[in-house]
């Protein structure tokens, strides 16, 4: 999680909510951080797939995370429309972002 070019919290064992509730925690009563979900260099995709859904954005909402983008084709969404409408409730932005494979 980046908010105003500083890194916040990087997810480690505990998973993803606890990264963003050290990270909302950071971020101070204004919120607006940036959160990043992408797979590990040389992610072994077979075993575990990164995921996010309704609970990613509810654990969001409460950490008044602004932006939440995940890496395209390593990642998968879960409940897509319900997704869509917490984050259109609760005014949090949604991309996907991708490696650039350019040499």
């Amino acid at each position: 999680m980046v908010k105003s070019g500083v890194v916040l919290a990087v997810e480690g064992f505990e998973g993803t909510d606890k990264c963003l509730e050290r990270g909302g925690e950071l971020a101070g009563r204004d919120g607006g951080a940036l959160a990043v979900k992408v797979a590990r260099e040389k992610h072994d995709l077979r075993f575990d797939i990164p995921c996010l859904g309704p609970q990613t954005l509810e654990r969001c909402t409460t950490a008044r995370i602004s932006v939440l983008a995940f890496e395209a084709g390593k990642s998968l969404l879960l409940e897509q429309e319900i997704c869509e409408t917490l984050a259109k409730k609760n005014k949090i932005s949604v991309l996907t972002i991708a490696e650039n494979s350019s040499p």
